[in-house]
Parts: structure tokens; sequence; C-alpha cells
């Protein structure tokens, strides 16, 4: 029987039907794209790690940087933050919105993070739409140590 057949016939029979949700990952999991740099980019899906910004971005910072989202899917490799910063020796955090900030500390984010800066930075989306937006990141991140931005 398909399944909203089935539930319709066990509701009309007066049975409370249950529906098992997949379980929410737990907070501060991140979906991993596998690189190997010691950048860590955190946006909010995986989609957004295909756009040409997020290329472009890849390309300026340099290094293989290693993508991750907040919002993975059940079949996402998932990995704790803190736990890709200090296993894989991050040294830099980018967050793209304040969605994957708010995701991942509860105020503000702190400046660093074991050996790594972090720097908000606005959505992917406010950035390929914003050219005063890419230009204030693009300030922000020549001011981190070791960007390797030319200016």
């Amino acid at each position: 029987m398909i399944e909203a057949r089935r539930r319709a016939y066990l509701e009309a029979l007066g049975f409370d039907v249950w529906i098992a949700r997949p379980a929410a990952p737990e907070p501060g999991c991140l979906g991993v794209r596998a690189g190997r740099g010691s950048t860590l980019l955190v946006c909010r899906r995986a989609a957004d790690c295909n756009t040409v910004l997020a290329g472009d971005l890849a390309r300026a910072l340099g290094g293989d940087p290693l993508w991750s989202w907040i919002d993975p899917a059940a079949d996402d490799e998932l990995e704790y933050f803190a736990d890709i910063v200090s296993t894989r020796l991050i040294t830099r955090v980018l967050l793209f919105g304040r969605e994957a900030a708010r995701s991942l500390f509860e105020a503000t984010p702190p400046a660093t993070l074991g050996s790594a800066q972090i720097l908000e930075a606005p959505g992917l989306d406010e950035l390929a739409t914003n050219p005063a937006a890419r230009k204030v990141l693009w300030r922000r991140l020549q001011s981190m140590a070791g960007t390797g931005a030319a200016a």
C-alpha cells in the first residue's frame, strides 16, 4: 500500500499516526567537502559551494580551502566545527552569513578559536549581488595575517 493511503486508512479507523522525522544534526555539526588547505569556509548549504562566486573565493584565497555547511543532508559526512579546526590545523575560518555564525556560536563569534582566526562575512547570496559587500570582504581578508591576497 502507498504510504499516504496507508496513513489515511489508519486515521479513518481512529488510530493516531506517528511519522518518524529524520534526526536533526547535533549543534556544531557541519557537512564537509574535501579540502586540504588551512582555510575553512562555512556557508549555509552544500549547493552554495558550487557557485561561481564560491569558486572565485577559493581561487583568491588559494591553498585548496575546506568547504563546510551548516545545513547538512542525511548523506553528508558530518564533523564537529571545533574538531575540524583542531584536527585539520585550520588557521582561518570564514563564516558566510549571520545564520552560519549563529549556528556555531551563541553570540558574536570570537576573533580566534585555537590557532584559527575567525571572520564573519556577508552571506554568499549578498556577496553575489552587492559589489560594496565584496569590496569590504576583500579588504578584511587582506588584513588577516597570511591570506596571500595581493593588493
